[in-house]
């Protein structure tokens, strides 16, 4: 992470004409990465402001830290980190290089970072392209994308543009608008880029954005005090992500999907959102978890609360941009329709208790011998192929039949279309 980092760092030197970094320059410069992240909205004009800029950012200032212009002034003998080079080194601070004790905790401090004079400000400088989404409490979402050559700053120039007209000063604090309400990192990311979307898509720049995403990657830190989690999201990944929000965001169903994906168990929003953020941090990696979607429904369906909305369009558009993962969409079509076909069969009669019987099923030859008795107290005959050909991946079949009968005797709307 430290060097995609800094090459964010280089390329916005770069942008205000940098060409190479000297006490001079840091002495003149030092502000400009500040005022970059802010988007230039709030004026930064002395190390005081800056230092309150950053700890409002979530940068972990100590409260001993009075002068940013200081850390790079006042140098030492040493090694840097990066370079390997021996001479005058910059000791790392929360405001150069912010993730060091975010990723591992614990840090001897005989080994904590240390740079050069010219990789410290670059490390410093990219800041200016490093975006922060509040989360709930302290805790904040902090992430930057990296690659290479025209694509990149292409993408950096279209995203910087995208987050100016998503934020607006507000009490003295630059606020992002997002379209959902996240309440932890994953789920955040997803909400970035689904607003993201949603402005490429406005301005007809789609096929761009999927032609320059392939080389970019998503870096995520998110938390706080010592707890902290990250993700890369890999250039291709992006891609997909920016198919499968393009096709629901088109079909208008991404706000409800995701505000259903919620088990209430308190006033703790974060802790009610648990498995959306898990969800969100599965489907980044490529997944799209069915068994955790079956454990909310049921949970949901517990709490007399409608079943999520639009689960078929979603798992429908995820196939459509990545493919699948261990199944392919034809079975789950099979299987999600043998379901909802079961659901409208047994809802408001006695047999809705097989439902919890297939449930409860712990081992496939179980759960095919309550699937085969179903069927003959239905009097109706289903073809169970799909199950023996995919048996490693039973559990998975039995959330999406699972899921399909939830939908057909509780759903809000007709999904089995």
């Amino acid at each position: 992470m430290l060097l995609p980092y800094m090459r964010n760092g280089e390329l916005f030197l770069e942008r205000i004409g940098v060409k190479e970094v000297s006490e001079d320059v840091v002495k003149e410069k030092y502000l400009e990465p500040i005022k970059a992240l802010t988007l230039d909205l709030i004026p930064v004009e002395d190390d005081a402001q800056a230092l309150k800029l950053l700890k409002s950012y979530g940068f972990e200032v100590s409260v001993t830290s009075k002068s940013i212009i200081d850390a790079f002034l006042k140098r030492r003998k040493g090694v840097c980190s990066i370079c390997g080079k021996e001479g005058e080194v910059v000791e790392n601070r929360a405001f150069i290089y912010p993730f060091e004790r975010k990723i591992d905790s614990i840090v001897n401090e005989r080994n904590r970072l240390a740079f050069c004079l010219e990789h410290a400000f670059k490390l410093y400088s990219a800041m200016a392209y490093l975006y922060v989404v509040p989360i709930g409490g302290k805790d904040k979402l902090k992430f930057f994308f990296e690659g290479e050559g025209r694509a990149f700053r292409r993408f950096s120039y279209l995203f910087r543009e995208f987050w100016r007209d998503r934020s607006e000063l507000k009490n003295g604090k630059v606020a992002v608008k997002l379209s959902l309400k996240p309440y932890h990192g994953n789920e955040a990311f997803f909400s970035v880029l689904y607003d993201f979307v949603d402005f490429l898509r406005g301005r007809r720049m789609l096929q761009e954005a999927y032609d320059i995403e392939r080389s970019i990657r998503a870096y995520l830190v998110y938390g706080s005090g010592q707890f902290y989690g990250s993700t890369i999201v890999e250039g291709t990944r992006l891609v997909e992500l920016t198919k499968l929000l393009a096709t629901l965001a088109e079909k208008k169903v991404v706000k409800g999907f995701f505000d259903d994906l919620v088990i209430p168990r308190g006033k703790d929003r974060k802790k009610n959102t648990l498995e959306r953020e898990k969800f969100f941090s599965k489907l980044l990696d490529g997944k799209f978890d069915f068994i955790l979607l079956n454990k909310i429904f049921i949970e949901r369906v517990k709490r007399k609360l409608r079943v999520p909305r639009y689960y078929l369009p979603w798992a429908r558009a995820y196939f459509e941009a990545f493919g699948g993962d261990i199944l392919n969409p034809e079975v789950f079509e099979r299987i999600n329709g043998l379901g909802y076909s079961l659901g409208k069969k047994v809802k408001g009669t006695n047999l809705e208790k097989y439902f919890w019987e297939l449930f409860r099923a712990r081992g496939f030859e179980e759960f095919m011998n309550k699937l085969v008795e179903l069927q003959a107290k239905l009097e109706i005959s289903m073809d169970v192929r799909p199950f023996y050909e995919n048996e490693k991946n039973w559990k998975v079949l039995k959330a999406i039949l699972l899921n399909g009968m939830l939908n057909a005797i509780h759903g809000g709307e007709d999904e089995g279309d």
